[in-house]
């Protein structure tokens, strides 16, 4: 029962918070049914590897399309600069230390997810939601750590990162086979990487189709490998950026992102689906030309600082979110939850005014009370909460860049 409470919480939470922050002022009610949800999850790509984000010696046009179509976040912030880590804070929304995630683990590591995170999946699974991903998982590789264990109906790709093989340029008697994974059974060894973009976008239309086909609601998270290295791009894209392999790799992403946009325009779904796209972290400098950029932003992956954990971040759900909008205000893939009601408060005082904002808040409310039986006073757009840390006042001032 709690389990289950603890869900519907997550869920109104996470709802709230995305309309609320990627909305504008514009705050429509949620439709008879919730969206589908679509999350674009790039390996290694910089702040300014995208032309809306600077990059110029090439175009990616379909992303392009999407922010002009939805928002771009300026000062978007992953937990931590590194794979496991920042999937661990996106997929639980914990921060990694606190749930044990540290770093990247490896094929041998006998840790990962714990059984009690409640992750995205589960969340979306337990209202009802078809779930997939395709591509990288990255959060323990033995059984018991496994996507579909995890909240996740279907799964096709790799455990953990695609340089974790027998063919890594520095130490490769180090590293064993590389599986493919069909959901708990192994269907490859060692696959060329250079379809890995290609039929990851290829599988995730066919789950969209089915799940539409179906009638039911669903979450993809779409985790391509690339750009970390080794970098592969397919033949029929090889060449198209004109600007070197690395850039193939970004232009073949960007062609992925066109394929869902039209498949869900072709589904007829398109108005009642948020898709977001964001990079695990900042490039990963020491591989040259073979890693991308931070642009003005200040070192790369591995890093604390800028240009290691500030990522691209669009999103886009029609007529829903302002399209060509820019948000400045700093967000992140991971708050304590203890700031989900101070949140929620704050933003909807200042998108939709104190009487929606203070409705939305008591909502909420109620539903923590329920679960956690925190005292509280609410002061008309003001909350103070006895039982929370005051720290994390200092952490809400940060990321809504005003003050209480």
């Amino acid at each position: 029962m709690r389990l289950y409470m603890k869900k519907n919480i997550l869920l109104v939470c996470t709802i709230s918070i995305l309309s609320l922050l990627l909305s504008g002022c514009v705050v429509k009610p949620l439709a008879d049914s919730l969206p589908n949800v679509v999350l674009i999850f790039t390996d290694d790509l910089g702040y300014a590897d995208l032309s809306s984000y600077g990059a110029t010696e090439y175009q990616t046009p379909f992303l392009d399309q999407m922010a002009s179509e939805g928002v771009r976040f300026t000062d978007f912030y992953v937990s931590q600069a590194i794979c496991s880590a920042s999937r661990a804070a996106l997929l639980t929304g914990s921060y990694p230390t606190r749930i044990g995630i540290h770093g990247a683990l490896g094929p041998a590591s006998q840790h990962g997810i714990h059984d009690q995170e409640i992750t995205l999946a589960e969340l979306f699974k337990g209202h009802n939601y078809s779930t997939a991903l395709f591509g990288k998982w990255h959060l323990g590789s033995q059984a018991q750590f496994h996507p579909t264990r995890h909240g996740f109906d279907y799964f096709y790709g790799i455990p953990h990162s695609n340089d974790m093989w027998p063919y890594h340029p520095e130490n490769p008697e180090y590293w064993p086979d590389l599986p493919t994974y069909d959901g708990e059974e192994i269907v490859g060894i060692n696959t060329d990487q250079s379809r890995f973009t290609t039929d990851f976008t290829q599988r995730s239309i066919g789950f969209m189709e089915q799940a539409v086909a179906a009638e039911k609601l669903f979450f993809l998270y779409l985790a391509h490998p690339m750009p970390h290295v080794p970098l592969s791009v397919s033949a029929e894209r090889e060449g198209v950026s004109g600007a070197g392999l690395y850039a193939d790799v970004i232009r073949e992403i960007d062609w992925s992102v066109g394929q869902v946009l039209a498949t869900l325009e072709s589904l007829g779904v398109d108005d009642n689906t948020l898709v977001m796209f964001i990079s695990d972290n900042g490039p990963w400098l020491s591989y040259g030309n073979h890693a991308g950029s931070a642009g003005p932003l200040r070192e790369g992956k591995g890093t604390a600082w800028e240009g290691g954990v500030r990522v691209p971040f669009i999103a886009r759900w029609p007529d829903r979110i302002p399209s060509s909008s820019v948000v400045t205000t700093p967000a992140m893939t991971s708050l304590y939850k203890r700031l989900i009601i101070f949140t929620i408060t704050k933003m909807s005082c200042m998108l939709c005014g104190a009487a929606t904002g203070n409705y939305i808040f008591r909502t909420a409310i109620e539903l923590w009370k329920a679960n956690y039986q925190v005292e509280m006073v609410s002061l008309e757009g003001t909350t103070m909460m006895s039982a929370l840390n005051l720290n994390c006042m200092t952490c809400l001032r940060i990321f809504l860049n005003s003050s209480m």
